[in-house]
């Protein structure tokens, strides 16, 4: 009977030191841009960490993988960068608050129009379920990025979400 002695039990490959420093800085950016992000964000982060593991075809992967980086880069929309706006919402006069407002009302109309729901809309989306429902009550100012991937979800062109959409 031939044994292993305990040097080879175990034994994981070893990394190259580029490879080990490369996941070394990946972790720390990830990690610094996660603790900078409003607790909502987080918590959707974290829902599309999970459900990496359910992704079956590489378009769902695709999905998560683009709604994580919307979120991890806060991308920006017409000129205004995403906002969070549960702690600090616009003036109620001011042409923000008006922009989000059509926004955010065409975004549930035509939801409605389509005959889906939060859930089925986040799923053709890509996009979270508690992301879809806190852009439909104007709790947070979409990107871009997320009304293209509504707008395409909803079979609609850009500009019947967005008014100021060329």
């Amino acid at each position: 009977m031939t044994t292993k002695s305990s040097r080879d039990v175990g034994r994981i490959p070893a990394r190259s030191s580029l490879e080990a420093d490369a996941l070394a800085i990946a972790v720390n950016l990830l990690a610094g841009r996660m603790l900078r992000l409003p607790a909502a964000d987080r918590a959707d982060l974290l829902e599309l960490f999970r459900e990496l593991d359910g992704a079956e075809t590489r378009e769902e992967l695709d999905g998560v993988l683009g709604a994580m980086l919307e979120i991890l880069e806060q991308r920006p929309m017409t000129g205004r960068r995403f906002l969070d706006l549960t702690e600090a919402p616009p003036a109620a006069d001011s042409p923000l608050a008006a922009w989000l407002s059509t926004v955010s009302g065409r975004i549930k109309s035509l939801r409605a129009a389509a005959g889906l729901s939060q859930a089925e809309l986040a799923e053709r989306s890509g996009l979270p379920q508690s992301h879809i429902s806190r852009l439909e009550s104007g709790k947070h100012s979409p990107t871009r990025l997320t009304l293209e991937k509504l707008a395409s979800a909803l079979d609609r062109p850009l500009n019947e979400l967005d008014p100021e959409a060329e």
